[in-house]
């Protein structure tokens, strides 16, 4: 079933259209955002090759300026910073990329920018959505002979069939602020991350998020309030900055070493998450050794594993995974270090690949040749670094997590010897094949299910904030406004001795209670369909046209799609075929053949009527 997928994905790009020079195709793209551009740029590429001499009308919802969305707005505070460098983001389909479609070369938004970047490498996001409204505007700009195009600064409520008498085919997008509908035979919905709406805290507690940080909202904290705050991720790194620095506190070096000087102005944040730890910042320096394709854990390997009768991810393709984290850990070890080796690495490569994947002679090898554990690869230690630790009070606590994120910066910044960009490098190679077999429907619901558990840690390792960032926070922790609760955090609410509602924090590796008058949710909550911020999402949802993919009863997030097409499927089974859903994805970098654009021109095909 999984090969028949990757089959019809070969052919339906392959296939143009029979030409109809009287015929206007009509395709309405909902979310312009990065993703909802890339699918316009494709599809504005294929009409010529697609259609052959048919007229196109394409037509693009969104209440946002078109290319930046509302993620990438233009107008966010400057403090909010892209967590990839500017260098390695682009939206423009290079030569790389293989896919029936022509390529569209362009710059990277570090090129596009050409000028000072945040801590030498980034762009803030308000830059990164000026770089996406240039692109949807070239682009368009650029459009074929034949080729109509209609911006709609509006949201779409709703998606309806339609009967033969209505003009322009068998969809109507309807849209809000009573604006005329627009007639379509396919729709690309793009609606880019599913926020829920909010749930009410208590009466008493002020409740934040989840969701991206937004200014406005944390406005209504007060100076000096002790605010919970769950979530250590990318989210928090831009809470904390609107909380500090934008609320006109500095950062000064003295001595090597930054410091913070308050304002005044700033709460106590009191944060935690399973983890307990921050994400670890990104490496400064590339791996020694060149990436390259993956060696264990290819696209062909990979299809192979889950082809098998009975297989899983867990157990026939994580294993190649941690085999490519493995063997790219020790090659950068033996490019940097080899005082610390007892052995060529001819000799380790040779016996390390001469052994299946996860036999234990590899791990043999391994001691053999690196006789120090502390250069040994212990995935368990990087993905927990607090797992199993217990402490006498919230001080000791403080002191050893204060004491590890220093060591990650230490190791972050001058990666030699540690393998740290080789993993992270790793992570991002197999990533990209497993997501090429997700998108290519060659993975079943479960399996997807587990490779996004495992993956989380991928998540962690390797999608951190930039290097100064992580500095700063260590400095907000070491002046005394950032306190963490521990590992395994639990949140709930309750009455104070006054008879107030507050919420309050624990973790089971310390002793100590933390209580407080406001909940900030620092994290992008798991999608709840029915519930989702998005009204077009939720009627579809109430009808059954889109329907989340569940195991079991085990929910997942995310929306049943069928095929390389991403047609949705209804609760009752049905496959929308004229319909396509496409959900938000990392920036591709260039020169790399990213599944994105392979995807976003395999969809925009589909969507001109390409068989």
């Amino acid at each position: 079933m999984r090969h028949q997928a990757h089959q019809a994905h070969q052919a339906h790009q392959a296939q143009p259209r029979t030409p109809q020079p009287h015929r206007i195709r009509r395709i309405c793209v909902v979310g312009c955002g990065p993703r909802g551009a890339s699918v316009v740029e494709r599809i504005l590429a294929n009409a010529p090759d697609v259609l052959a001499g048919s007229r196109l009308d394409l037509h693009v919802v969104d209440p946002f300026p078109p290319g930046a969305g509302r993620t990438w707005r233009t107008d966010q505070p400057s403090l909010l910073w892209m967590n990839s460098a500017a260098d390695h983001v682009t939206v423009f389909p290079d030569a790389s990329v293989t896919c029936a479609g022509p390529a569209r070369p362009g710059p990277t938004t570090g090129e596009w920018l050409d000028g000072p970047l945040n801590d030498g490498a980034y762009a803030s996001r308000a830059d990164q959505g000026r770089y996406l409204r240039w692109f949807f505007d070239r682009v368009t700009d650029e459009r074929p002979h034949g080729v109509r195009l209609f911006v709609h600064r509006a949201r779409a409520v709703d998606v309806v069939r339609t009967g033969p008498d209505v003009p322009g085919g068998g969809q109507r997008v309807v849209l809000d602020g009573e604006l005329p509908p627009v007639d379509a035979d396919h729709v690309v919905l793009a609606s880019g991350h599913l926020g829920t709406l909010p749930a009410p805290g208590p009466a008493g507690v002020t409740r934040i998020g989840p969701g991206p940080a937004d200014p406005e909202r944390l406005d209504v904290i007060p100076p000096g309030a002790r605010v919970i705050t769950r979530g250590l991720g990318l989210v928090f790194i831009d809470c904390v900055m609107l909380l500090t620095e934008g609320r006109g506190g500095r950062f000064v070096r003295e001595g090597g070493r930054l410091r913070y000087l308050a304002s005044g102005r700033e709460p106590h944040l009191i944060v935690g998450s399973r983890r307990g730890v921050p994400l670890p910042p990104r490496p400064t320096a590339a791996s020694a050794a060149p990436d390259g394709p993956p060696r264990f854990a290819t696209l062909d390997a990979c299809r192979e594993a889950l082809a098998r009768p009975g297989s899983s991810f867990l157990r026939d393709v994580w294993p190649l995974v941690v085999a490519e984290l493995t063997w790219r850990h020790y090659r950068e070890l033996f490019a940097t270090c080899p005082g610390r080796v007892r052995m060529d690495w001819e000799e380790f490569d040779t016996g390390f690949r001469s052994f299946p994947v996860g036999d234990e002679r590899q791990e043999k090898l391994i001691r053999s040749a690196v006789p120090d554990p502390a250069d040994r690869l212990d995935l368990d230690r990087l993905e927990s670094p607090l797992d199993g630790l217990r402490f006498d009070g919230p001080e000791a606590l403080q002191r050893h997590v204060h004491a590890h994120v220093a060591e990650a910066l230490r190791r972050r910044r001058d990666p030699l010897g540690t393998g740290e960009s080789a993993v992270v490098s790793a992570l991002t190679a197999t990533g990209a094949v497993v997501e090429e077999l997700w998108r290519g429907g060659e993975m079943t619901p479960r399996d997807v299910a587990e490779a996004l558990e495992r993956f989380s840690f991928g998540a962690f390792l390797s999608s951190g904030p930039p290097v100064l960032r992580t500095e700063q926070l260590l400095a907000l922790a070491e002046a005394g406004l950032v306190t963490f609760v521990g590992p395994g955090m639990a949140v709930e609410t309750g009455l104070a001795d006054d008879g107030r509602n507050v919420v309050r924090a624990h973790s089971p590796a310390v002793p100590v209670v933390h209580e407080a008058s406001v909940l900030l949710d620092a994290r992008l909550d798991r999608a709840e369909p029915e519930r989702a911020d998005d009204p077009l999402i939720r009627v579809l949802v109430a009808r059954g046209e889109l329907a989340e993919e569940r195991i079991g009863e085990t929910r997942t997030g995310m929306f049943r799609l069928s095929g390389p097409a991403l047609h949705p499927v209804g609760a009752d089974g049905r496959i929308h075929r004229d319909r396509t859903v496409v959900v938000p994805a990392q920036f591709p970098r260039p020169g790399t053949d990213s599944a994105f654009f392979r995807q976003n021109d395999a969809v925009a095909r589909h969507a001109l009527g390409a068989r």
